[in-house]
């Protein structure tokens, strides 16, 4: 079996992964259920469509507003067992408005684990999309989307990016990481901060700027990226056998049930934790995995293949039942690169969102772990 034809298996999911009427639903089943796709599989038809609504909703203070709600709670919504929750409501509250100026609206989410590597190089910050680095003193971003806006909270200001170690920000966190951590996890006290303190954070604080403020969904990337991370939470639910698990510690450090009320939305958790039921109408493409950019020169096989207690470690899910994972494009497998180690973040960056330092220093030990662990089993990753 090669590792490569093994992971990700459910990146990817619609809402058959869900078959069985659960018994903890008190909510109807949706009549109609819209996708949410990956940013750059948008036809062009549908991107135009789009970038009209996001200049409508900018103009008509919808920007300043949902930043202005992340800011407000934004102690409430981090750190703690409400950081998927809350962000799955909120993301669904933008996209409803959204759809209020053209049903067809689906908020689109962006795979960076896909441009991981090197995140500025990535398609979705180009001109085309969502611009890419701000400029001069003041870092105003002048192309993409969102070029030469003014944005009103928590002041005027133009908006704003500032990647970070000068302008090419290290490399992200791989897909196998992510991966194994999804598979790791047996509770939400698990899975919350092994995503929330890796690929939640590193994105933030790279893109910079406007992205790395409390009030950071004043950058559209905001909805973008944690819509992806929605996506990631859906994927151990449904596949994980998880579709009900709601643990950890509440904003009062009381513990967190389904029946605790989502911050600020005051509704019961258990309304937004099935997609495709009440008020989540929604679900996420299933678009091929593939590798950005992919070099149709490259020849090199990835065939090594991970040692059993390797792959116990890290894929505990995988070592159990290879055959049930999915394959991946085959393209991916022509060629490979050991996985770099990801960037961390600042003490500076983790002390301003009131982060447990400890916590975050624990996940980024062991996202160097699992690189060394891959690395010592002659791994190479296709992506």
């Amino acid at each position: 079996m090669k590792l490569s034809a093994a992971l990700l298996s459910a990146t990817a999911i619609g809402l058959s992964a869900v078959q069985v009427i659960n018994a903890q639903q008190n909510q109807p089943a949706c009549s109609n259920v819209y996708t949410r796709k990956e940013l750059l599989s948008l036809t062009a038809s549908e991107w135009s469509l789009y970038k009209s609504i996001l200049n409508a909703m900018q103009r008509d203070g919808w920007f300043a507003w949902f930043a202005y709600m992340h800011n407000e709670w934004f102690g409430s919504i981090h750190g703690q067992s409400q950081f998927f929750p809350f962000h799955r409501r909120f993301v669904y509250e933008w996209e409803k408005v959204g759809r209020q100026y053209n049903s067809a609206f689906a908020q689109p989410y962006w795979d960076e684990m896909r441009d991981y590597r090197t995140p500025a190089s990535s398609q979705v910050l180009t001109s085309n999309w969502l611009g890419g680095n701000g400029q001069g003193n003041n870092r105003c971003v002048q192309n993409g989307v969102q070029s030469g806006w003014t944005m009103t909270y928590p002041n005027n200001h133009c908006f704003t990016r500032s990647f970070s170690n000068n302008g090419n920000p290290n490399s992200w966190y791989s897909p196998e990481y992510i991966e194994s951590v999804i598979q790791r996890s047996a509770d939400m006290t698990a899975l919350r901060p092994g995503i929330e303190y890796s690929l939640h954070g590193i994105v933030h604080l790279d893109i910079g700027g406007d992205m790395s403020q409390r009030s950071s969904p004043n950058d559209w990337i905001f909805m973008l990226h944690h819509a992806n991370i929605d996506r990631l939470w859906w994927q151990w639910q449904a596949n994980r056998n998880h579709m009900w698990t709601m643990d950890g510690p509440n904003t009062d450090g009381s513990a967190i049930s389904l029946n605790s009320n989502i911050v600020y939305f005051n509704e019961p958790i258990r309304n937004v934790m099935q997609l495709g039921y009440g008020q989540m109408c929604y679900q996420y493409g299933s678009n091929p995995i593939r590798r950005r950019n992919l070099s149709t020169s490259a020849t090199q096989k990835i065939s090594s293949v991970l040692p059993q207690d390797v792959l116990s470690e890290w894929f505990p899910d995988t070592a159990k039942s290879p055959m049930a994972i999915a394959a991946i494009d085959p393209a991916m497998e022509r060629s490979g690169r050991p996985i770099p180690y990801p960037g961390t973040l600042t003490d500076d960056w983790i002390s301003k969102q009131n982060l447990d330092r400890a916590a975050v220093k624990r996940v980024e030990a062991d996202a160097r772990s699992f690189v060394d662990a891959m690395k010592n089993a002659k791994y190479n990753s296709p992506y």
